[in-house]
């Protein structure tokens, strides 16, 4: 039988998820004298759990204000034809060629993708518009939406502990 992700965690990895997420820079030292255990094993335990994928990537994060990216906004996308096939396909290849395309998320309801943008400005937001309607003949409709205030914006995901673990 095939072994479950979560059989492979116990509570030290879950906490050292937990603690990268909020610190990516500490080194395997330092987390060692956290957890009581030795900087080979956080390494290892480490190295494991970005084998089994629960690590993605490990990157830096930019503040958007002093980039000059004022503008934060929400596009919601209507298909032309929400069932054809190849949708999903040319709508990713057109979102690849602009960096400016944050997030990208199909959703259900009335919005067919939510897509997070980060530009300088209204002139900026206007050219990426016009570039996403060049990019692609998947989107019949645009519904932009300015971020006017950011209450809440987090990287870290909730660790929790599975049923069944100590």
């Amino acid at each position: 039988m095939a072994q479950k992700r979560w059989e492979v965690m116990d509570h030290i990895d879950i906490k050292l998820l937990e603690e990268i997420q909020k610190n990516t820079e500490r080194s395997s030292r330092n987390l060692a004298e956290s957890f009581d255990i030795s900087p080979g094993a956080v390494h290892k335990r480490l190295k494991r759990l970005k084998e089994q994928g629960f690590i993605r990537k490990t990157c830096a994060l930019l503040d958007r204000d002093k980039l000059g990216l004022d503008l934060l906004c929400f596009l919601f996308i209507r298909f032309r034809s929400n069932m054809r096939p190849d949708n999903m396909r040319d709508l990713q290849s057109a979102l690849q060629t602009l960096p400016a395309i944050l997030e990208c998320y199909t959703t259900t309801g009335d919005t067919d993708a939510i897509i997070k943008v980060a530009v300088r400005d209204h002139n900026e937001l206007k050219q990426l518009l016009r570039e996403l309607a060049q990019e692609q003949d998947v989107i019949e409709r645009v519904h932009t939406s300015i971020c006017l205030e950011e209450l809440k914006n987090v990287s870290e995901l909730p660790v929790l502990i599975p049923k069944g673990t100590a």
